[in-house]
């Protein structure tokens, strides 16, 4: 009895010892089993992270291209609108270039053409002293008119005729030509002679093909001529020169 008692708690630690021993390998599995998957999950955030990283990154860089190539379309739209600009510019730049050197070139054959009829041969009368080119000593003391040249001459019938009175604005070249003939003659007096016949509007706007420019150039040319008598009476000599110069500059053939 003793011994089977005996046996009975050997057996009895035995199962206690072999049931810790089936618990703590249970438990030791257990811990192993759950350190991979731990790896397993650091690893896969690692992983997952710099991804996100990379596509946010990415995302980032597509902002940023878009965003430049946004900015490339926008400087691009914005540099052809100034190149278009600016060769509207340049245009309007080259047409006023045109016409400014359209007029200088009226400007010179208008009153060229009077310098040159008047020519540099030193002449008088009682009526404007010495004269040479057109510019008489009487009626511009200021000026030494023995020494003065032909571009001397074209300046001084600019600055004093051709510009104060607008006659660039004068859409006839023939009228303007005219005209100068008859400051050469008259002065500025000329402009007063033409405006009481002809309003000043009316002969700025004439042109060459006007059906009626024919007729206003006869009523110029009468009443210049009436002036040219009206002062003729003191100076008989010069009368039939001047009623020749303004059938000549006033002649339409």
């Amino acid at each position: 009895m003793r011994n089977s008692k005996k046996l009975e708690n050997i057996l009895f630690y035995l199962i206690i010892i072999g049931s810790l021993i089936i618990i703590f390998s249970i438990l030791s599995m257990f811990l192993n089993s759950k350190a991979p998957q731990a790896q397993n999950q650091n690893t896969h955030t690692d992983i997952r992270e710099p991804y996100f990283a990379s596509l946010e990154h990415n995302a980032e860089s597509t902002g940023i291209v878009a965003e430049t190539y946004t900015e490339f379309e926008t400087d691009t739209e914005q540099d052809t609108v100034t190149l278009i600009e600016r060769y509207n510019q340049m245009k309007e730049e080259l047409k006023s270039l045109r016409q400014a050197l359209a007029k200088d070139r009226t400007v010179e054959y208008v009153i060229y053409s009077v310098v040159d009829y008047e020519g540099e041969a030193l002449t008088f009368d009682e009526t404007g002293g010495f004269t040479k080119y057109g510019i008489s000593s009487k009626h511009n003391p200021d000026i030494d008119v023995f020494r003065i040249t032909r571009q001397d001459a074209f300046n001084i019938l600019y600055a004093r005729y051709y510009l104060p009175n607008g006659l660039y604005k004068y859409q006839s070249v023939r009228l303007q030509v005219a005209l100068m003939h008859m400051c050469v003659l008259f002065g500025n007096k000329a402009f007063s002679i033409a405006y009481s016949v002809v309003p000043k509007e009316k002969l700025i706007t004439l042109r060459d093909s006007d059906p009626d420019f024919p007729k206003i150039i006869e009523k110029l040319r009468l009443a210049f001529r009436d002036h040219a008598k009206r002062i003729g009476i003191k100076n008989p000599k010069y009368l039939n020169g001047w009623l020749n110069r303004i059938n000549k500059v006033f002649y339409i053939g």
